[in-house]
C-alpha cells in the first residue's frame, strides 16, 4: 500500500479517535491534577512535597512495565495474526506481573535500606505503602495502554472515567473530615485503580489466550526492543523529577512543594501532549507497518506541527497568567514564583515536540536515538540545575529542566530526519 493511501486511511479515523484521546487525558490528567491541589490545599506544602516525591518512584517503577512491557507490545501487535495477537496479548500481561513482583521487592528492600540507615521521615510510610499498592496502580497503566496499543480508546476512557470518579469521590471525603493527607491520597488513589483494573481485566479476558512457551521468546524480543526504551524513559524520569530530589536535599520539603505547584499549572498542557501521543504512538506503528518509513513519516510530522501551534499558545497565556493562577489554585504562600512558570511553560513546546518525534523513532525501529537523546537532556538538565541551585533555587530548577528539554527535543529530531533520509535512500 502506498504511503499516501495509507495516510488517508489513517486519517479517515483520526479525528475521532484523536478528539476521544484527548477527551480522556483530559479526565487522567485532570483527576491528577486536582489530586496535587487537594493535597496542597487542605494538607500543607510538606504534605504536598511528599506526595510528589512518592509519585517520582512510582513514575519511575512504571516506567520499566511501559518501556520493557506496553511499548512493544503496541509496536508489534499488529504485525500479528488475530490469534497471535491474544497469545501476545497474554504473554505481555504475565511480563508485567512478573515486573511489578520484581518492583515490589526491589521498593521494600530500598525501604528498609532507608530505615536502617537514615532518620525516618513521613515520606519512608508514603513508600511502604506503595509497595502493597504496585500491583493495582501497574494494573490500571497495563490496562490503559493495551486498550489505545488496539486504539480501543472508548475502553480506556471508561476505565479512566471510573478512575477518577472513584479517586476524587474518596478525596472528597477526606477533605471533608480534614484529613487530607498524602498517605490518604494514595489510599485512595490505590483502591480506586484497583477496583477498576480488575473489572477491565474480568471484562477483556477473552482477548487473552495462554500460551506458556510463548513467555520466553516473547520477552527476549520485548526486552531487545525495550532496552532502549527502558533506558530512555528512566533518564526521563530523572530528568522530570531531578529538581524535586535536589531542592528537598539541599533546600528543604517545603521548596520540594513549591515547585510541584509550579509544576503543576504548567502540566494543564499534559492532556493536550499525551492524548495526542497516545493516538500517535500506534498510529504510526500501523503506518509503518502498512505503508513504510514514508507513511510514519508524515503523520509524525502532521502531529507535532499541531502540537507546536497549540502549545507556543500555552506557553504565552500561561506567561502571562501563570503567577495568578497558582495563587488562585493553592493558595498566597505558592505565589511569587511568575518567572519560573513562565519559563516551564515555554518547555511545553519542547516536551511535545519530544513526544511526538519518540513516537516516531519507536515506530521506525530506531528507539536507541531516543535513549541517547534522552540522556543528553539529562546531562544538561543535571549541570544547570546543579549550578543554579544555591543562587536562584526554584528558578534555577525550572531554566535546568527546561534546557534539558530543548536538548532532547533537539537530538530526537535530528535524529528522525537522518532515519528517514537513510530508509529513503535504501528504498532507491
Amino acid at each position: 500500500m502506498k504511503p499516501a493511501e495509507v495516510l488517508a486511511r489513517l486519517r479517515g479515523t483520526a479525528r475521532g479517535d484523536t478528539m476521544m484521546s484527548l477527551l480522556d487525558q483530559v479526565v487522567v490528567s485532570g483527576t491528577r491534577f486536582a489530586t496535587t491541589v487537594m493535597v496542597g490545599r487542605f494538607g500543607s506544602e510538606s504534605e504536598l512535597g511528599y506526595y510528589s516525591l512518592a509519585f517520582s518512584v512510582f513514575v519511575l517503577l512504571v516506567s520499566f512495565q511501559e518501556s520493557l512491557v506496553s511499548v512493544p507490545y503496541t509496536v508489534f501487535v499488529k504485525r500479528l495474526s488475530a490469534d497471535d495477537q491474544r497469545k501476545y496479548a497474554a504473554s505481555s500481561l504475565g511480563q508485567a506481573i512478573g515486573l511489578n513482583g520484581l518492583a515490589m521487592l526491589v521498593l521494600a528492600a530500598t525501604c528498609v535500606i532507608v530505615q536502617m540507615t537514615l532518620p525516618t521521615t513521613g515520606l519512608l510510610s508514603l513508600l511502604w505503602l506503595l509497595v502493597l499498592l504496585l500491583p493495582f496502580l501497574m494494573l490500571r497503566e497495563f490496562a490503559r495502554r493495551f486498550a489505545f496499543a488496539h486504539l480501543r480508546v472508548a475502553t480506556a476512557m471508561g476505565l479512566d472515567v471510573a478512575v477518577s470518579v472513584l479517586q476524587l469521590g474518596g478525596l472528597a471525603m477526606l477533605a471533608v473530615q480534614d484529613q487530607m493527607h498524602a498517605t490518604g491520597a494514595y489510599l485512595v488513589s490505590g483502591g480506586a485503580a484497583g477496583i477498576a483494573g480488575l473489572a477491565w481485566l474480568f471484562f477483556v479476558r477473552s482477548d487473552f489466550q495462554w500460551d506458556p512457551a510463548r513467555l520466553r521468546t516473547d520477552w527476549i524480543k520485548n526486552s531487545s526492543f525495550g532496552k532502549w526504551v527502558v533506558g530512555a524513559h528512566l533518564t526521563s524520569v530523572v530528568h522530570m523529577y531531578f529538581a524535586h530530589w535536589l531542592l528537598a536535599a539541599i533546600v528543604s520539603e517545603r521548596a520540594t512543594g513549591i515547585y510541584a505547584a509550579c509544576m503543576t499549572v504548567v502540566m494543564l498542557a499534559n492532556p493536550f501532549i499525551l492524548g495526542m501521543s497516545n493516538v500517535l504512538s500506534p498510529k504510526a506503528a500501523h503506518a509503518f507497518a502498512a505503508g513504510g518509513a514514508a507513511a510514519a513519516h508524515r503523520l509524525v510530522w502532521r502531529f507535532t506541527a499541531v502540537m507546536v501551534s497549540v502549545l507556543l499558545l500555552f506557553a504565552v497565556l500561561v506567561g502571562v497568567f501563570g503567577n495568578a493562577l497558582i495563587v488562585w489554585i493553592f493558595d498566597e504562600q505558592y505565589g511569587g514564583h511568575g518567572v519560573a512558570v513562565a519559563v516551564l511553560g515555554f518547555g511545553t513546546v519542547a516536551s511535545g515536540v519530544s513526544y511526538a518525534i519518540s513516537s516516531g523513532l519507536r515506530a521506525i525501529n530506531r528507539p536507541a536515538a531516543n535513549f541517547w537523546a534522552a540522556t543528553w537532556g539529562l546531562v544538561a538538565t543535571v549541570a544547570i540545575s546543579s549550578a543554579l541551585v544555591h543562587s536562584m533555587t526554584i528558578l534555577g530548577m525550572t531554566i535546568g529542566l527546561v534546557s534539558g528539554f530543548y536538548v532532547t527535543a533537539i537530538y530526537r529530531v535530528l535524529a528522525f530526519r537522518a532515519a528517514i533520509n537513510q530508509y529513503a535512500a535504501s528504498s532507491v
